[in-house]
């Protein structure tokens, strides 16, 4: 990957500032990139920590993804659909994942569904005025 490439909904950063982690209590570890509102980024730490972070602190994060993990699935969904931005709500082990979209079809559906496997529950599609899609996902970890 280009090291001039953006950031993305789907991707993993790290927060390079030690200042940052200690002020909102984060882990040293890798987040997921849930939305992006000008230069600040919507975060998702382990199962259930969400931030905002700016931009200057966060660095890609490149590798193997374990499918396994909410945070494993929940790329693997996002690098599918591509959402501009994507909410998420779980309670135990089943998850809710919202997202905003601008294109669905057949084939990205069966991806999509072979990718989750058994942990799939369902899919609705939404319009969302004359430009948008809202995808709302449900699935197990």
């Amino acid at each position: 990957m280009p090291p001039d490439k953006p950031i993305e909904v789907g991707d993993f950063v790290y927060c390079r500032s030690p200042y940052h982690r200690n002020q909102l209590g984060l882990p040293k570890e890798a987040a997921l990139v849930l939305e992006i509102k000008r230069s600040n980024y919507r975060l998702l730490y382990g199962t259930n920590k969400f931030c905002w972070l700016p931009l200057a602190t966060l660095v890609r994060v490149e590798g193997t993804v374990n499918s396994d993990t909410l945070g494993g699935r929940l790329h693997g969904v996002l690098r599918r659909l591509k959402p501009l931005d994507c909410e998420l709500v779980g309670e135990g082990d089943l998850h809710r994942a919202t997202l905003r979209i601008d294109r669905i079809d057949v084939p990205l559906l069966e991806e999509l569904r072979e990718f989750l496997g058994d942990s799939f529950v369902s899919l609705e599609i939404v319009p969302e005025g004359m430009a948008f899609m809202l995808a709302e996902i449900r699935f197990r970890t």
